[in-house]
Protein backbone atom coordinates (compact mmCIF):
# COMPACT_ATOMS: atom_id res chain seq x y z
CA UNK A 1 0.00 0.00 0.00
CA UNK A 2 1.18 3.52 -0.82
CA UNK A 3 1.23 5.08 2.66
CA UNK A 4 2.47 8.46 1.40
CA UNK A 5 -0.59 8.77 -0.82
CA UNK A 6 -2.84 7.76 2.10
CA UNK A 7 -1.19 10.37 4.32
CA UNK A 8 -1.68 13.07 1.67
CA UNK A 9 -5.37 12.18 1.43
CA UNK A 10 -5.74 12.47 5.22
CA UNK A 11 -4.00 15.86 5.22
CA UNK A 12 -6.10 17.10 2.31
CA UNK A 13 -9.34 16.30 4.10
CA UNK A 14 -8.07 17.62 7.48
CA UNK A 15 -7.93 14.21 9.09
CA UNK A 16 -6.10 14.22 12.42
CA UNK A 17 -3.68 11.57 13.70
CA UNK A 18 -3.78 11.29 17.48
CA UNK A 19 -0.36 11.48 19.20
CA UNK A 20 -1.04 8.49 21.46
CA UNK A 21 1.56 6.19 23.01
CA UNK A 22 1.40 3.22 25.41
CA UNK A 23 0.98 4.12 29.06
CA UNK A 24 -1.47 6.99 28.53
CA UNK A 25 -4.64 7.06 30.62
CA UNK A 26 -7.39 8.66 28.52
CA UNK A 27 -10.97 9.76 28.89
CA UNK A 28 -12.63 9.23 25.51
CA UNK A 29 -15.90 10.82 24.43
CA UNK A 30 -17.20 8.83 21.49
CA UNK A 31 -20.20 9.75 19.34
CA UNK A 32 -22.63 6.83 19.19
CA UNK A 33 -25.72 6.69 16.98
CA UNK A 34 -28.80 4.75 18.03
CA UNK A 35 -31.20 4.83 15.10
CA UNK A 36 -31.73 8.56 14.47
CA UNK A 37 -30.52 9.77 17.88
CA UNK A 38 -26.96 10.61 18.78
CA UNK A 39 -25.35 10.39 22.19
CA UNK A 40 -21.85 10.64 23.64
CA UNK A 41 -20.33 7.61 25.34
CA UNK A 42 -17.73 8.52 27.99
CA UNK A 43 -15.23 6.06 29.44
CA UNK A 44 -11.71 5.94 30.87
CA UNK A 45 -9.09 3.59 29.44
CA UNK A 46 -5.42 2.69 29.58
CA UNK A 47 -3.53 2.47 26.29
CA UNK A 48 -1.74 -0.89 26.25
CA UNK A 49 -0.60 -0.99 22.62
CA UNK A 50 -0.05 1.34 19.66
CA UNK A 51 0.44 -0.08 16.18
CA UNK A 52 2.14 2.20 13.62
CA UNK A 53 2.24 5.39 15.74
CA UNK A 54 1.95 8.76 13.94
CA UNK A 55 0.75 6.94 10.85
CA UNK A 56 -2.57 7.35 9.00
CA UNK A 57 -3.06 3.58 9.03
CA UNK A 58 -2.15 3.17 12.72
CA UNK A 59 -4.32 1.82 15.55
CA UNK A 60 -4.24 1.77 19.34
CA UNK A 61 -5.60 -0.76 21.85
CA UNK A 62 -7.19 0.38 25.12
CA UNK A 63 -8.27 -1.51 28.23
CA UNK A 64 -10.67 -0.46 30.97
CA UNK A 65 -13.82 -1.17 32.94
CA UNK A 66 -17.33 -0.39 31.76
CA UNK A 67 -20.35 -1.41 33.86
CA UNK A 68 -18.08 -3.55 36.10
CA UNK A 69 -16.77 -5.42 33.07
CA UNK A 70 -13.19 -5.29 31.81
CA UNK A 71 -13.09 -4.88 28.05
CA UNK A 72 -10.55 -4.01 25.37
CA UNK A 73 -11.17 -2.05 22.20
CA UNK A 74 -9.12 -1.17 19.13
CA UNK A 75 -9.48 2.26 17.49
CA UNK A 76 -7.73 3.83 14.49
CA UNK A 77 -5.54 6.82 15.23
CA UNK A 78 -7.63 8.89 12.81
CA UNK A 79 -11.04 7.80 14.09
CA UNK A 80 -13.57 10.54 13.07
CA UNK A 81 -16.25 9.80 15.73
CA UNK A 82 -14.27 11.09 18.71
CA UNK A 83 -15.81 14.14 20.32
CA UNK A 84 -13.00 14.55 22.88
CA UNK A 85 -9.86 12.66 23.83
CA UNK A 86 -8.73 13.96 27.21
CA UNK A 87 -5.32 13.06 28.61
CA UNK A 88 -5.75 12.24 32.31
CA UNK A 89 -2.26 10.86 32.98
CA UNK A 90 0.84 9.53 31.26
CA UNK A 91 2.59 6.71 33.10
CA UNK A 92 6.23 5.70 33.06
CA UNK A 93 6.61 2.31 31.38
CA UNK A 94 9.44 0.15 30.03
CA UNK A 95 7.57 -1.88 27.45
CA UNK A 96 5.79 -0.99 24.24
CA UNK A 97 3.02 -3.55 24.86
CA UNK A 98 1.41 -3.71 28.30
CA UNK A 99 -0.19 -7.15 27.99
CA UNK A 100 1.12 -8.14 31.41
CA UNK A 101 -1.32 -5.69 33.02
CA UNK A 102 -4.10 -8.19 32.36
CA UNK A 103 -2.82 -10.39 35.19
CA UNK A 104 -2.14 -7.54 37.64
CA UNK A 105 -4.63 -6.47 40.31
CA UNK A 106 -4.56 -3.73 42.95
CA UNK A 107 -1.18 -2.25 43.86
CA UNK A 108 0.61 -4.39 41.25
CA UNK A 109 -1.30 -2.57 38.50
CA UNK A 110 -0.11 0.90 39.56
CA UNK A 111 2.28 3.11 37.58
CA UNK A 112 4.27 6.26 38.24
CA UNK A 113 3.22 9.43 36.47
CA UNK A 114 5.57 11.29 34.10
CA UNK A 115 3.66 14.54 33.60
CA UNK A 116 2.77 17.57 35.68
CA UNK A 117 -0.67 18.84 36.61
CA UNK A 118 -0.45 21.41 33.77
CA UNK A 119 -0.40 18.63 31.16
CA UNK A 120 -3.42 16.81 32.57
CA UNK A 121 -6.99 17.28 31.40
CA UNK A 122 -5.80 18.38 27.98
CA UNK A 123 -7.99 17.61 24.99
CA UNK A 124 -5.73 16.10 22.34
CA UNK A 125 -8.16 17.05 19.57
CA UNK A 126 -8.02 20.73 20.54
CA UNK A 127 -4.26 20.42 20.76
CA UNK A 128 -4.30 19.36 17.10
CA UNK A 129 -6.47 22.31 16.00
CA UNK A 130 -3.56 24.75 15.30
CA UNK A 131 -2.06 22.25 12.84
CA UNK A 132 -5.42 22.02 11.03
CA UNK A 133 -5.68 25.83 10.85
CA UNK A 134 -2.14 26.06 9.43
CA UNK A 135 -3.05 23.50 6.75
CA UNK A 136 -6.18 25.47 5.85
CA UNK A 137 -4.16 28.71 5.57
CA UNK A 138 -1.67 27.01 3.29
CA UNK A 139 -4.47 25.73 1.03
CA UNK A 140 -6.08 29.20 0.90
CA UNK A 141 -2.75 30.82 -0.04
CA UNK A 142 -2.22 28.23 -2.75
CA UNK A 143 -5.66 29.01 -4.19
CA UNK A 144 -4.90 32.75 -4.03
CA UNK A 145 -1.68 32.18 -5.98
CA UNK A 146 -3.45 30.05 -8.54
CA UNK A 147 -6.32 32.47 -9.21
CA UNK A 148 -4.23 35.22 -10.97
CA UNK A 149 -2.78 32.60 -13.28
CA UNK A 150 -6.27 31.35 -14.06
CA UNK A 151 -7.46 34.91 -14.72
CA UNK A 152 -4.51 35.50 -17.08
CA UNK A 153 -5.33 32.29 -18.93
CA UNK A 154 -8.96 33.36 -19.21
CA UNK A 155 -7.96 36.76 -20.64
CA UNK A 156 -5.63 35.09 -23.15
CA UNK A 157 -8.35 32.69 -24.27
CA UNK A 158 -10.89 35.54 -24.55
CA UNK A 159 -8.43 37.58 -26.66
CA UNK A 160 -7.85 34.59 -28.92
CA UNK A 161 -11.59 34.05 -29.36
CA UNK A 162 -12.11 37.74 -30.17
CA UNK A 163 -9.36 37.62 -32.79
CA UNK A 164 -10.88 34.51 -34.33
CA UNK A 165 -14.34 36.08 -34.48
CA UNK A 166 -12.91 39.25 -36.08
CA UNK A 167 -11.17 37.16 -38.73
CA UNK A 168 -14.38 35.23 -39.44
CA UNK A 169 -16.38 38.48 -39.72
CA UNK A 170 -13.83 40.00 -42.11
CA UNK A 171 -13.81 36.87 -44.27
CA UNK A 172 -17.61 36.80 -44.45
CA UNK A 173 -17.70 40.52 -45.33
CA UNK A 174 -15.18 40.07 -48.14
CA UNK A 175 -17.09 37.07 -49.48
CA UNK A 176 -20.41 38.97 -49.42
CA UNK A 177 -18.85 41.96 -51.26
CA UNK A 178 -17.37 39.65 -53.90
CA UNK A 179 -20.73 37.95 -54.38
CA UNK A 180 -22.47 41.32 -54.76
CA UNK A 181 -19.91 42.45 -57.37
CA UNK A 182 -20.32 39.22 -59.34
CA UNK A 183 -24.11 39.59 -59.30
CA UNK A 184 -23.85 43.20 -60.54
CA UNK A 185 -21.49 42.20 -63.38
CA UNK A 186 -23.81 39.36 -64.42
CA UNK A 187 -26.81 41.70 -64.43
CA UNK A 188 -24.97 44.26 -66.56
CA UNK A 189 -23.85 41.59 -69.03
CA UNK A 190 -27.41 40.25 -69.34
CA UNK A 191 -28.82 43.77 -69.93
CA UNK A 192 -26.14 44.49 -72.58
CA UNK A 193 -26.89 41.24 -74.39
CA UNK A 194 -30.62 41.98 -74.38
CA UNK A 195 -30.00 45.49 -75.80
CA UNK A 196 -27.76 44.08 -78.54
CA UNK A 197 -30.44 41.55 -79.49
CA UNK A 198 -33.06 44.28 -79.68
CA UNK A 199 -30.84 46.45 -81.91
CA UNK A 200 -30.19 43.51 -84.24
CA UNK A 201 -33.89 42.83 -84.51
CA UNK A 202 -34.62 46.49 -85.32
CA UNK A 203 -31.93 46.54 -88.05
CA UNK A 204 -33.34 43.39 -89.64
CA UNK A 205 -36.82 44.86 -89.65
CA UNK A 206 -35.55 48.06 -91.29
CA UNK A 207 -33.70 46.08 -93.96
CA UNK A 208 -36.79 44.03 -94.71
CA UNK A 209 -38.91 47.18 -94.95
CA UNK A 210 -36.40 48.84 -97.35
CA UNK A 211 -36.24 45.72 -99.54
CA UNK A 212 -40.03 45.60 -99.72
CA UNK A 213 -40.20 49.31 -100.72
CA UNK A 214 -37.59 48.76 -103.43
CA UNK A 215 -39.50 45.85 -104.88
CA UNK A 216 -42.71 47.88 -104.99
CA UNK A 217 -40.98 50.84 -106.63
CA UNK A 218 -39.52 48.64 -109.34
CA UNK A 219 -42.93 47.27 -110.11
Amino acid sequence: MNYDRLKNIHQKHSKYILPIKPGMFLEIHENVWEWDTKRIWKFKWLVIKVKKPNHPDGTFTIRGEVARMTIEKIYPLSFPNFEKVILLDDYKIRRSKLYYIRDKVGKDARFKSEIDASMRWVDLLEWLQPEKEEKVDVEVNAEAVETPVEKQEMTETSAETLADTQEVVEETAVESVAENVEQAVEEESTTNNSENVDDANVENENKEAESSWDEESEK
